[in-house]
């Protein structure tokens, strides 16, 4: 799944809000959850933090505590002028274009400017990664809000020429919101065509299991159980025949009376050997199956990275196989879940 992300100096200064100068580490990782800003990475919020204040250019650093995370931004009237730039335009901009329009209004060189304009650090300034350009913290995405309309309206197409009326008039989106189509995979752009891939990989999901037959759970849950049985009667069987071959010379040595006494004792034994023998053998049963929903889990999470790859390509046949994979998965881990709460109520 691609979608518009924050480059993760700006995740982390899109935590902070207009006056705040330092947070407790805490309050870091718990805005960053809580507001979904880390969704699309494999970094948790800790990893994220801690990788953002190694970095040369941070936004952040530690303060005298070291529970506490306070901003490096020093006020600079560039800033103040670059912010105004971006809000009157109403456009993101690269880096050159800030520094040529600050150069034209102020009396700094080239090379003072790129050096005193450190935009990672205020934050009033984002990124999304794979795009340059700088954004205003404040300015929306519209990515979502543009996908939901073509969606519900069945449009899966828009050309170049009617893109802002569309956007502005037909969606409605606000006139600070920004619409980054070349970063999500829901939007594919060829030519002077804006094309929305309205079927998403829940949809694929739902089509096929409206296609496949009954669910294969029961039946993986009845065979897995026959399986259990089987072993434990085996066991059981095996058992028996041992405890009676050791106790056949004692019972034809000893007197009838002998042999009467003798046996409810040996019965005892049997059913202690059978019971912890079982017990053995219902454990490593159990071992197995939990190992087994580890490696179809396993193989679940390198599926996902499988459908990205394949609908990045748009190659939907492959991502339907694996959609059927999956299925089948989710049913043999349901199964196997029942067996094992079965197995643990006996």
């Amino acid at each position: 799944m691609k979608r518009p992300t924050y480059t993760l100096p700006s995740i982390v200064k899109k935590v902070f809000r207009s006056g705040e100068r330092s947070l407790p580490r805490t309050e870091i990782r718990s805005r960053m959850e809580a507001n979904e800003l880390n969704a699309f990475l494999d970094l948790d919020s800790t990893a994220l933090l801690e990788k953002v204040l190694q970095m040369d250019q941070s936004p952040v650093r530690v303060a005298s505590s070291e529970a506490i995370v306070e901003l490096t931004y020093q006020p600079h009237q560039l800033y103040d002028l670059a912010y105004r730039f971006l809000r009157d335009t109403g456009a993101p901009k690269k880096l050159e274009q800030i520094v040529a329009e600050l150069r034209r209004q102020t009396q700094f060189g080239w090379n003072q400017i790129l050096r005193m304009l450190q935009l990672e650090k205020d934050t009033r300034f984002v990124q999304y990664q794979g795009d340059i350009r700088w954004f205003l913290a404040e300015w929306t995405l519209g990515n979502d809000q543009v996908y939901e309309f073509c969606r519900k309206n069945g449009i899966t197409q828009v050309t170049s020429r009617s893109l802002i009326h569309f956007l502005e008039q037909e969606v409605g989106i606000a006139g600070d919101a920004a619409f980054l189509p070349v970063l999500d995979d829901r939007f594919r752009i060829d030519g002077e065509i804006l094309y929305i891939i309205v079927r998403s990989d829940d949809d694929i999901e739902e089509q096929i299991e409206e296609q496949m037959d009954e669910p294969v759970a029961e039946e993986v849950a009845v065979a897995a159980e026959a399986i259990v049985s089987e072993t434990i009667a085996n066991t059981e069987s095996v058992s028996e025949a041992a405890v009676s071959e050791s106790a056949q010379p004692v019972l034809h040595e000893e007197q009838t009376e002998q042999k009467e006494q003798i046996k409810p004792l040996m019965t005892k034994e049997e059913m202690m050997m059978s019971n912890a023998t079982n017990q053995q053998v219902l454990e490593e049963v159990q071992q197995l199956l939990q190992e087994a929903i580890s490696r179809l889990e396993t193989r679940q999470q390198d599926m996902s990275q499988e459908v990205v790859a394949h609908f990045q390509q748009s190659n939907m046949q492959a991502i339907e196989v694996l959609m059927k994979e999956k299925h089948k998965h989710e049913q043999i881990v349901l199964g196997i879940q029942q067996v094992l709460a079965t197995s643990e109520q006996q």
